[in-house]
């Protein structure tokens, strides 16, 4: 397996693994505070638990829109990624724009669910220039060959 597959192949997992994750603590953070998002939740949720409907807790709005920021950027990753490999872009850029990806968008996690700006604007920022390195490759090496 190509090292660049396999660097693909890890940093895909993790980012799945990171939505997951997103997505369980969405919910445990709604139960913290007694909610339920849907009405037929009430039967499986704390007996002093209430219907939230579209008004939820300024701690599940924030995971929320974690969750949302990062799938919103992870179909652009999956696909670049693949269209990079497929063109057989450089292996470096594949290496510094996987990585950077990867790890600025856990960083973007980390520091969006502490509230912490400059940081959380900072690793957007990086996570966007990685796809738009992998955009600038791609292309590179399509109108090259």
């Amino acid at each position: 397996m190509a090292p660049e597959l396999k660097l693909y192949a890890i940093c895909s997992a993790v980012l799945t693994l990171q939505m997951l994750f997103l997505g369980a603590l969405t919910a445990a953070t709604r139960a913290k505070h007694n909610g339920y998002l849907s009405p037929e939740d009430g039967k499986v949720s704390r007996a002093n638990a209430t219907y939230v409907g579209a008004a939820e807790h300024p701690d599940t709005a924030r995971v929320q829109r974690v969750h949302r920021n990062l799938l919103e950027s992870l179909p652009m990753f999956f696909a670049l990624g693949g269209i990079y490999l497929a063109t057989g872009a450089p292996a470096t850029g594949a290496t510094v724009c996987f990585l950077g990806f990867t790890v600025a968008r856990l960083l973007h996690m980390i520091v969006y669910l502490k509230a912490v700006q400059p940081w959380r604007t900072i690793f957007y920022a990086l996570g966007s220039l990685s796809l738009l390195a992998m955009i600038v490759l791609i292309l590179l090496t399509v109108l090259r060959s």
